[in-house]
């Protein structure tokens, strides 16, 4: 699977302008992959940062401000992965070959079983009024049963079920609309993650782990540049 789209390509995957994207991240609205920050690379973006903005669109759909959607998924990126892997291999792979094979009907047909969700809960502080999430994924059941743990005897403020797998459905409709999906998969099964069982595992969470280190090394290079800028300012003015 091809990892990596220009600026262009998720702008265009998104339905946004480059002066949207802008001001989405200035704002702290755009979501990315594996709770980063910033992009791996100046001007690429993870296939998964795409997922990752279309579960934004879905909590705001349920009345999240885009904000708190995106802090959600970037604090709880872990959870979703692991939701969006169990909604891609649970309980089997059948719909990708018939995906292929019949089209994009057939896959949602047989979907239909495949009930894993994100589930998040939102607590709010009788005396100051401040908001905490707890966030959980799985089937209805385990979801609520692990909501209803993190929450303890403190009632939820509110709570949503999201189904896993409409989110990864608008996500390929995003990439067949944009004709780059022959692009992503390249012959190969229309999955974005492998399970702990998986041949490919330690490579796809070594890949996961190379994107989030060069994040990080972003940032922090990016942090040196304007202390240097600002150090260098504070010296001009003296002279």
């Amino acid at each position: 699977m091809k990892n990596m789209v220009t600026r262009g390509q998720i702008c265009d995957l998104l339905g946004l302008t480059s002066t949207n994207l802008d001001n989405l991240v200035r704002n702290n609205q755009f979501p990315l992959a594996f709770g980063l920050q910033a992009p791996a690379a100046r001007g690429e973006y993870h296939v998964l940062d795409v997922f990752a903005n279309k579960f934004a669109d879905a909590l705001v759909e349920r009345g999240f401000p885009r904000e708190t959607a995106t802090a959600i998924l970037r604090d709880h990126h872990e959870t979703w992965l692991l939701g969006l892997t169990r909604a891609e291999w649970e309980p089997s792979g059948v719909m990708y070959k018939c995906r292929h094979e019949v089209g994009q009907e057939c896959r949602r047909e047989i979907a239909k079983e495949r009930m894993i969700y994100l589930a998040v809960a939102r607590e709010k502080d009788a005396k100051s009024g401040r908001e905490s999430f707890h966030v959980a994924q799985g089937l209805p059941a385990e979801a609520m049963a692990a909501l209803n743990k993190a929450l303890g005897e403190k009632p939820a403020a509110d709570m949503v079920f999201i189904r896993i797998l409409d989110v990864l459905n608008d996500t390929f409709d995003a990439f067949e609309e944009t004709g780059l999906f022959e692009w992503l998969m390249e012959g190969k099964p229309d999955v974005f993650t492998r399970p702990r069982s998986h041949a490919e595992f330690p490579e796809w969470r070594a890949e996961i782990e190379r994107v989030r280190q060069q994040s990080v090394d972003r940032l922090k290079m990016r942090d040196r540049v304007k202390r240097a800028v600002r150090q260098a300012k504070r010296q001009r003015e003296v002279a």
